[in-house]
């Protein structure tokens, strides 16, 4: 594969300001991170807001105890939560839920129908042998049953021990891990303190840098796609070929639209630094730079990988559409490992996490998962044999690329059957 890198370095400037200069591109670069932003507050706000006023909701329990054991107990319920428990998680709300007890069942659904009640507790006579209870709620969703319920059983632990112990055992038997401090070993060697918002920060950095991985990838082997078709179905490729060869076009097309990609990875790093800054600080959490090198060379391969398979599905086919259905087979690898997440996150070191991460496919969006996981150390060797089987693959994808790229440039009105495509890719002719 012969190229003049004069030349491709002038057809890598061009795909590169032209790419950058597209009103969809800022729109890209600046939209992606604030749609992302709005989308991850949109899913998590609300179930903190949800928990909050399920218990702001829930200020009167209605209580048929048919089992006397609860006669001495409470008539009050205090809950303490997080007011955010993000940014200042020793700001606590108190709410308040009154016990009113009814002597049957019918005046506690009555009362409960006629919403003077919130829940109704149904404790049956042999409930110190059998532990069953049933509880009554007008309608329930996923975490407000939860919320309401765990203010319920510490009452009900109050209950049986009122009278019989002091109120200090009974408000630790209520809440015996109330403030459990879990602390795990870090990839330092280091047992370090684990909370609520360290654990969703470890989970969403992987994530996130995960994601922002594959989309770069994806996005600039698209521009690739869309360029290469585009050109084709206009016929500019007939005059571009009069002056360059079609190797010249291909690197200089690959460089240039790798370099807009890099573009999009450096802007998006930025502005998640900016962002995570004061968060990883506030958690003592100090990012790796070997992490940052390990995704650019990841996105370096992994874009050369697609970008070249993107190239030659653009050089087979006659339109966008077209290009567009066969390009969707190949991209949609670089997401599996999205679908497997909670196996990855739970188990970094498993079988499934490393054959994902060398398998060439699969291997920069799963590699990153597993490196940016804090509670996980990737062996050496894995990252070295994983980096050297996507190098491979994409030399591969590249040369296979060049030799479909030749000859499907100026093929016009027949997509190439299957064996075609094999036999130019083996061949060249």
């Amino acid at each position: 594969m012969s190229i003049s890198w004069a030349r491709a370095l002038i057809i890598a400037r061009r795909e590169y300001l032209t790419t950058v200069r597209r009103k969809a591109f800022l729109f890209t670069m600046i939209g992606m991170p604030l749609y992302f932003g709005f989308v991850m507050t949109m899913a998590i706000k609300p179930e903190v807001s949800d928990r909050r006023e399920t218990l702001r909701k829930f200020a009167r329990l209605g209580v048929v105890d048919s089992s006397g054991v609860f006669a001495g107990a409470p008539r009050e319920i205090r809950t303490a939560i997080a007011v955010d428990p993000f940014k200042d998680p020793l700001k606590t709300e108190t709410y308040r839920t009154a016990v009113v007890f009814y002597p049957d069942q019918a005046g506690a659904e009555q009362a409960l129908r006629a919403r003077q009640i919130a829940q109704a507790l149904v404790i049956p006579a042999d409930y110190l042998a059998t532990g069953k209870v049933r509880r009554y709620v007008l309608s329930s969703g996923l975490f407000s049953n939860t919320s309401a319920g765990r203010p319920v059983e510490r009452w009900l632990v109050r209950g049986l021990l009122a009278g019989h112990v002091d109120s200090a055992r009974i408000e630790r038997a209520a809440r015996p891990a109330g403030e459990m401090a879990l602390y795990s070993l870090d990839k330092e060697g280091r047992f370090q303190l684990k909370d609520d918002r360290r654990e969703v920060f470890e989970f969403m950095l992987p994530f996130m840098f995960a994601m922002l991985l594959g989309l770069c990838i994806v996005t600039g082997g698209q521009y690739l796609l869309q360029g290469v078709s585009e050109e084709k179905e206009s016929r500019i490729l007939e005059s571009l070929l009069c002056t360059v060869t079609a190797e010249d076009l291909l690197a200089g097309k690959l460089l240039g639209l790798g370099g807009a990609g890099l573009t999009l990875v450096a802007v998006w790093l930025g502005t998640g630094a900016v962002i995570g800054a004061p968060s990883m600080a506030m958690l003592e959490f100090h990012f790796p730079p070997l992490l940052l090198a390990l995704g650019i060379a990841y996105f370096l391969l992994g874009y050369l990988f697609y970008a070249s398979l993107m190239t030659g599905v653009g050089a087979i086919t006659n339109n966008m559409r077209e290009a567009q259905q066969f390009a969707f087979m190949f991209t949609f690898a670089n997401f599996v490992p999205f679908i497997m997440l909670s196996v990855l996150m739970n188990h970094p070191d498993g079988p499934l996490a490393v054959g994902l991460s060398l398998f060439p496919p699969t291997a920069p969006v799963t590699m990153m998962l597993r490196a940016a996981t804090p509670s996980a150390t990737v062996p050496p060797w894995q990252i070295g044999l994983s980096l050297v089987l996507l190098a491979g693959a994409a030399w591969l994808a590249v040369r296979t690329a060049a030799r479909v790229f030749r000859i499907g440039l100026l093929l016009y009105g027949k997509t190439p059957n299957l064996p075609e495509i094999l036999r130019w890719a083996r061949t060249g002719r």
